[in-house]
């Protein structure tokens, strides 16, 4: 299988190089894409960059260049739950905008004309993924919706009103989200828990990105090792 891996940032990217075996970058259309192998998988790991323009564009590139099999987005979020603490792992049963309003033409908040209200993970793996949730024993792990977009969240009051089932926040995993559907690609989002959204969350997001880096890779790897089992 060939399996596409995609971080935002430099920190998330190097993390999940550290699972992938024998990589060598390739310089392609501005890109660095990192082409290596995982237990007799294809990998093709790139850096986005930050934001949903970003994030889409390295998520056509990947099906473009790479054709992946599955994409998998994988780093950093916002907690918006008193559930999730710093390091705590999100594998989001679904995803969707939470700038987007378009309810004067009769869609839902957060929803894009001609895609659905909201963007689901791959039901097989997330089935296989509450499945395998009681063995990883070090790792906090919730499964809900998470809300993409383009502002850094400090407060994020205004974010649970409209979306209060939303459990975290991140600027890129809705984006990537919609290409794959547009593609039919199969998606997995792993994320960790970098800051609470709150007052703090600056501070605490240039702090703990390395610790929410290494968590969210290490779950890839947990899922890189067992994907054979997944997918089936």
């Amino acid at each position: 299988m060939k399996i596409g891996i995609i971080g935002a940032v430099k920190k998330e990217v190097e993390m999940l190089k550290k699972i992938i075996h024998s990589f060598t970058p390739k310089n392609v259309k501005n890109y660095t894409i990192y082409e290596g192998t995982s237990t007799n998988n294809k990998i093709f790991l790139i850096q986005s960059g930050i934001g949903k323009v970003c994030a889409s564009i390295s998520t056509m590139n990947l099906i473009h260049l790479c054709n992946p099999d599955v994409i998998i987005n994988s780093g950093s979020a916002g907690s918006l739950t008193s559930s999730l603490k710093i390091g705590d792992i999100i594998i989001p049963k679904e995803t969707c905008y939470y700038d987007v309003d378009l309810t004067n033409f009769g869609y839902k908040i957060g929803q894009i004309p001609q895609y659905p209200k909201k963007f689901l993970i791959n039901k097989i793996m997330f089935n296989s993924f509450k499945k395998q949730n009681t063995t990883i024993d070090h790792l906090n792990i919730m499964m809900g919706l998470i809300v993409s977009g383009d502002s850094f969240i400090r407060k994020n009051m205004l974010i649970k009103n409209n979306f209060p089932s939303a459990i975290a926040v991140d600027m890129e995993s809705t984006a990537i989200a919609q290409v794959c559907h547009k593609f039919t690609i199969p998606l997995i989002v792993v994320k960790s828990i970098s800051d609470l959204s709150d007052n703090n969350a600056t501070i605490n997001f240039k702090k703990n990105l390395s610790i929410a880096s290494l968590r969210s890779a290490e779950f890839v790897k947990i899922i890189l090792e067992n994907f054979m089992e997944i997918i089936q």
